[in-house]
């Protein structure tokens, strides 16, 4: 009920007295910080609220209802089994369950779920084993988990999880981004370019093998071709060699007989043997081998002339591991030759120690005792000083402890190089199996998706019936350290994985189903706080204020969203706020993420399905305060017949669920009065 009075209340629940305002001038409606709201005609049936985790989620979903939530999140901290502090979905039964569906649709709510925040990505990245099958299956588990519940609890929508599929540096990733032509720099440190992991991996095993940009690595100096033509004043460079076929060109090295060896051969496991021709420069002065120093920029150059003379292009990350096991490979064979050097004479001696003792053995047979004296001999135990006097011993035992030794040394090479030659084998397969952490996650993450997305799928076709719009996977954007948390990242992300999903459902459904149930089921979720943290990443101009600083970057937010958007693959938007530098669930506005300029964005764009996710200090309050944000009214009412508008969401926590200031006007049962009752005791409905 309005009244049109001076110093009248808008309506009987309300405490505050108000001015009458001109019929004719709407009245500006200021934020506790002062502010305008944004006046963007988003409410209570587009922008919901995450529940407390932490809470029984039937009773928290009630408590939002009654705050006048339209849509509400489930979420869950816990992963395994559950506990009363970290609940799961499968803590809730299937008759609780029931009720929370029940509870949603009596009450025309929306309702999503998001799977426990101890999943971090698809691809089984771990940052002790590498990529993990185990890791990979647990996150898969967890996820089915969210799925059953989101089927049987919710009214569908979006089922939300964290993206983090593997670490990679920023700066070599996103060093140059540009939106609309302008250009944006991000690193995460400062000396990023320089200092960096480099990591590839084993794509038999998933082993990660990694060094910072910063280490130096050092290989002999071999001779080349262009050396060999001024030691002997020949002239090959340009010519074909006779031997291989291959033409000799200056940077090619060459081979103890004169033949070239392609530089390109020393990635191939092909041309192993002849990356042991090679010959070394000799360092008179020093007496020793010259070495070259190998630092990173060595490594984007040769990857630059590989991929410039190969289709299969190689990344410098990946000439760099090449690089590292054919030097394993050179030196466990070196090891092995140098066992096996002197196997063929040591095994002729042998056999003549072997012969010999047969020899005398026979001749100790026929010999008379007084004779036998004669087969005595010497054995000399120091070979340099002749410090230690020789021994007399017979000759039997002579040779038999000879023998005794030439053996143990043919046992000792057969076992060190045969080790050094199962070394080589190994580092060989190595070299074959080196792949990108990025090629190699992206693949799984893909498969992943594609699997919770057929069995997502599943689900929703048996529980459609009760669910209010179709259930989908969200992989949401989280932290700028690992992939997927770019935009164009969850774009290549949900591409492959819709890629690869398509694929698994054709046999049962047909390629042109298949590709429509990929997108249908698989989208993202955007989390604006999220995306704010790229801001710390963010390289300043020089001169740069602040606030031309978040307006770039503002500009930088929008265009990737726009992205996502045409892309078809925006479905869920978390909304909450920060300074740049750590997720802390502050109220959209309070922080300086561009919360308005996205919302801006998406609402011109028809998008309608937002969460607030409330914070450490602002879980009661961070929905109303949201609500007012937006320029949204408590109640449709005017003031007399003008344009007068009434109070904003902002103070609703203050005056009713507060309890601050209670209503002057109250009937029936919760008149304190009737009971006795005090009105603190009565409850919130």
């Amino acid at each position: 009920m309005a009244y049109n009075f001076p110093g009248s209340y808008y309506h009987v629940m309300d405490r505050g007295y108000f001015v009458e305002s001109d019929n004719n001038v709407e009245q500006p409606i200021r934020l506790p910080d002062g502010e305008e709201p944004w006046n963007l005609d988003l409410g209570p049936k587009q922008v919901g609220q995450s529940l407390n985790p932490f809470q029984h989620q039937l009773q928290a979903l009630n408590a939002k209802i009654k705050e006048g939530a339209s849509r509400m999140e489930f979420g869950f901290f816990g992963a395994g089994k559950g506990s009363k502090e970290r609940a799961t979905p499968e803590s809730f039964d299937s008759l609780e369950r029931a009720e929370m569906r029940a509870l949603a649709e009596v009450n025309k709510v929306r309702t999503t779920t998001h799977a426990t925040v101890g999943v971090e990505g698809l691809a089984g990245f771990n940052g002790q084993k590498g990529f993990d099958e185990q890791t990979r299956d647990q996150a898969m588990t967890e996820i089915r988990k969210a799925i059953d519940f989101a089927s049987e609890a919710t009214t569908g929508g979006a089922v939300v999880f964290h993206t983090g599929e593997w670490q990679r540096p920023i700066y070599d990733s996103w060093k140059q981004d540009k939106v609309n032509g302008e250009l944006f720099q991000f690193e995460h440190y400062e000396e990023e370019k320089e200092r960096a992991p480099i990591m590839v991996v084993d794509q038999r095993t998933g082993e990660l093998m990694a060094m910072r940009k910063d280490t130096k690595l050092y290989e002999p100096e071999f001779k080349t071709v262009e050396d060999y033509e001024q030691e002997q004043g020949v002239k090959l460079i340009g010519t074909t060699d006779p031997n291989t076929g291959a033409v000799y060109e200056s940077g090619d090295w060459i081979g103890e007989n004169g033949h070239a060896i392609k530089r390109d051969w020393e990635f191939d496991t092909k041309h192993t043997s002849e990356m042991f021709l090679r010959v070394p420069k000799w360092n008179p002065d020093k007496r020793n081998f010259k070495t070259d120093e190998r630092d990173w920029d060595y490594f984007l150059k040769r990857s630059k002339e590989w991929n410039q003379r190969h289709d299969e292009k190689l990344t410098p990350e990946e000439i760099f591991a090449k690089t590292q096991y054919m030097n394993q490979v050179l030196q466990s064979k070196g090891s092995a030759l140098y066992y096996a050097q002197r196997y063929e004479t040591d095994l002729e001696r042998l056999k003549a120690l072997k012969d010999s003792l047969k020899y005398y053995d026979e001749l100790d047979q026929v010999l008379p005792e007084e004779e036998k004296f004669r087969l005595m001999t010497s054995r000399n135990y120091d070979y340099r000083n002749n410090i230690i006097p020789p021994k007399s011993m017979p000759i039997k035992e002579y040779l038999q402890q000879e023998i005794k030794e030439a053996e143990n040394a043919i046992r000792h090479v057969h076992e060190a190089s045969a080790a050094a030659d199962v070394q080589t084998r190994k580092a060989e397969d190595a070299m074959k199996n080196v792949k990108t952490v990025h090629d190699y996650g992206i693949k799984k993450s893909a498969q992943t998706m594609a699997q919770i997305g057929e069995y997502l799928w599943e689900k929703y076709e048996a529980n459609k019936d009760h669910l209010k719009e179709p259930l989908y996977l969200a992989p949401e954007n989280w932290h700028p350290n690992n992939f997927g948390s770019h935009p164009d990242e969850l774009v290549e992300l949900i591409g492959k994985g819709r890629e690869e999903m398509a694929r698994r459902l054709t046999p049962r459904v047909g390629p042109e189903e298949a590709k429509k149930l990929a997108k249908k089921h698989l989208k993202t979720t955007l989390d604006t706080g999220h995306l704010n943290l790229w801001k710390n990443n963010l390289k300043r101009h020089e001169g740069e204020d602040q606030d031309h600083f978040n307006k770039r970057f503002a500009r930088w937010a929008v265009g990737k969203i726009e992205n996502l958007h045409k892309e078809g693959m925006l479905g869920h938007i978390h909304l909450t706020d920060n300074f740049g530098y750590d997720d802390e669930h502050l109220t959209p506005g309070r922080g300086n993420a561009p919360v308005r300029e996205l919302v801006t964005f998406l609402k011109e764009k028809g998008y309608g399905d937002f969460i607030v996710e409330g914070g450490s200090f602002n879980p009661t309050t961070v929905l109303h305060d949201t609500w007012a944000r937006m320029g949204s009214p408590v109640y449709n009412v005017s003031m007399g017949g003008g344009g007068g508008y009434g109070p904003r969401f902002s103070n609703v926590h203050q005056r009713h669920f507060g309890y601050q200031a209670p209503p002057l006007n109250i009937v029936g049962a919760y008149n304190p009065i009737n009971d006795d009752k005090t009105w603190s005791a009565l409850p919130l409905e």
